[in-house]
């Protein structure tokens, strides 16, 4: 039976396109480097295994280190969120405290920057899939400067038909980008901390 980190290597190799800006090269290399953390990792926190010594956690986790920058700084979304499950599953495995203390505060450590770096690259992902230009966007980045806006009023600031905004509204809650809720008597829209982000970005490309 494959392990966690050969389940996770094949998803990252075989079953998801390279991030925008990523050479077939550099996820390649990402995959293969994954690969050997990550194996490592699955055998040290096997069955009376483990990473204990200092030094041996510090090696690892500089390898770790270095191929994380390459994944962030690709905005590799797949590699990295492979990367978050291989921490995660670690972190379930060892026990806290005792002599697995330092190998267990640094895979947690990697996983907050793992997290950190998928979430922003996700981000990142939404608004360069968004035209700045199309009604989803502009109703994003209205909703974010004006917080519980009606529908009829997205209308009549943007110029667009009613039907227009439903569908924008429709395709931005579906990228969890915003929600919809009720205030007293009227219905209003809110971003969400991912949209709100996603509509800051937007903004600052308009601006450019």
């Amino acid at each position: 039976m494959p392990s966690n980190a050969t389940a996770a290597l094949d998803r990252t190799s075989a079953g998801a396109a390279p991030a925008p800006g990523t050479t077939a090269e550099d996820a390649d290399g990402l995959s293969r480097g994954f690969g050997t953390w990550a194996a490592k990792l699955k055998e040290e926190t096997g069955e009376g295994k483990v990473l204990g010594d200092h030094a041996a956690v510090d090696r690892w986790a500089a390898a770790v280190g270095r191929w994380l920058v390459d994944a962030i700084r690709l905005a590799d979304i797949p590699s990295l969120r492979c990367a978050l499950e291989a921490f995660q599953s670690a972190g379930m495995r060892l026990q806290p405290g005792g002599h697995t203390m330092r190998l267990e505060a640094v895979v947690m450590a990697l996983a907050e920057v793992a997290q950190s770096a998928l979430d922003r690259a996700e981000q990142a992902a939404l608004a360069d899939d968004l035209d700045p230009k199309s009604w989803a966007a502009r109703m994003l980045v209205l909703v974010h400067r004006e917080p519980h806006i009606t529908s009829s009023d997205v209308g009549s600031r943007l110029g667009a038909h009613e039907a227009q905004i439903s569908r924008s509204g429709k395709t931005l809650m579906e990228r969890g980008l915003v929600v919809k809720t009720r205030l007293g008597r009227s219905k209003g829209w809110y971003a969400t901390p991912r949209g709100e982000a996603v509509a800051t970005q937007l903004a600052e490309r308009e601006n450019e």
